[in-house]
């Protein structure tokens, strides 16, 4: 259990477009998967609402969206998705135009440009779209793209920035232009990342020389108390001619995959971040064309209602096509699951609800035991 109580914390990337249903209430409680909604949904500033600047923002908006949905940012070097970019009517099915407070915008951006909280900038125009996500889906699959779910992994993220103030830990309720910048790239990547409270049992248990040495064992003890899907440590500084370097590491169980990303400002540093995240988890959970046929039996089934619920379970996850039962014993049911995708990532994806425990899997015959935790 957890030692103290730990208020409501925001969440980067909740706001506007992507709504993350992760809430600490009252004390701490275990971070799960988080679901994206509006995932299909792209906002995009313009000036105007004439037919052929509509073009272009759809336009705009359906490369939002696609590359959320792939978790892919080299999308426009795709034949396939650079032609659909060029019809992007053809995959909406509603939009709607807006006034937004230009000094609290928060639409989702990849870019440098952070909202001054102080300017005085009039209400700008924001078109609003919603596409279809079978045309999405559609168009990535002919692309030859992963297609990502709105099921996606909390990322706690233990980050420290060594600038010209000196070398600070980013906590919750960090305001700079690198966390701000995150916040942004990280909403329109769909990539839910989560900051520490930073507060004095945080501080017992990591210390800031431990994240920038990346500790990964000590830091992965002190993320205990988040209990995230991933663990991502995070250090950032200038090396020469305003040039900046970070070196991450993202992992959890003790399986860590590290890199380097570069930038000229702290800005295009947080924004290069959260590129190399979105592809390294899509590439994990995002389901390919591959096509797999799984045997799953369930333990722990003991009433109708648990069959009922297992059942609806297994038919929603994303790569799941299609869910026969085959076998049914005192306690025990075996269902045969053909899905998109390879076996590992429906054993990762299942991971992420923390509904079925893993108890063994047979790689050979591509067969899974699993036990009813609802």
């Amino acid at each position: 259990m957890f030692k103290r109580s730990i208020p409501v914390r925001r969440v980067i990337a909740a706001k506007s477009s992507l709504t993350l249903l992760v809430l600490l209430l009252g004390v701490a409680q275990k971070l799960e998967a988080v679901t994206l909604e509006n995932l299909y949904q792209a906002e995009v500033l313009t000036d105007s609402q004439s037919d052929a600047q509509r073009r272009i923002d759809a336009s705009e908006g359906l490369s939002q969206v696609l590359k959320r949905v792939s978790g892919r940012s080299d999308i426009l070097q795709n034949p396939t998705i650079v032609a659909a970019l060029k019809t992007p009517e053809q995959y909406y099915s509603e939009f709607s135009y807006a006034r937004v407070d230009a000094a609290k915008d928060e639409l989702a951006a990849e870019s440098e440009v952070v909202p001054d909280p102080q300017s005085t900038a009039p209400p700008r125009l924001v078109m609003r779209i919603r596409f279809a996500s079978s045309l999405i889906a559609k168009v990535l699959r002919a692309a030859d793209l992963p297609v990502w779910g709105s099921n996606r992994p909390s990322v706690l993220s233990w980050m420290a920035i060594d600038d010209e103030s000196g070398r600070q830990v980013l906590g919750e309720a960090n305001r700079s232009v690198f966390s701000k910048t995150l916040n942004q790239a990280a909403q329109a990547r769909g990539v839910p990342l989560l900051l520490p409270l930073w507060d004095l049992e945080d501080n017992r248990g990591v210390s800031s020389s431990e994240i920038w040495g990346r500790f990964l064992g000590r830091i992965e003890a002190a993320s205990q108390r988040y209990s995230p899907d991933k663990i991502l440590v995070f250090r950032a500084e200038s090396e020469f001619s305003g040039q900046w370097r970070g070196d991450w590491s993202l992992g959890e169980g003790g399986q860590w995959r590290s890199g380097t990303v570069y930038g000229e400002s702290q800005a295009q540093l947080a924004t290069a971040l959260v590129m190399v995240l979105a592809s390294v988890l899509s590439e994990q959970y995002a389901v390919t064309s591959t096509r797999s046929e799984v045997r799953l039996t369930v333990e722990g089934i003991t009433e109708i209602q648990d069959y009922a619920e297992v059942s609806r379970y297994l038919e929603g996850l994303t790569q799941v096509m299609s869910v026969q039962p085959v076998r049914v014993l005192t306690d025990m049911i075996e269902f045969k699951l053909r899905s998109e995708g390879e076996v590992q990532q429906i054993i990762d994806v299942i991971a992420l609800d923390r509904k079925l425990s893993l108890l063994r899997l047979d790689e050979s015959s591509s067969t899974l035991w699993y036990r009813w935790a609802p």
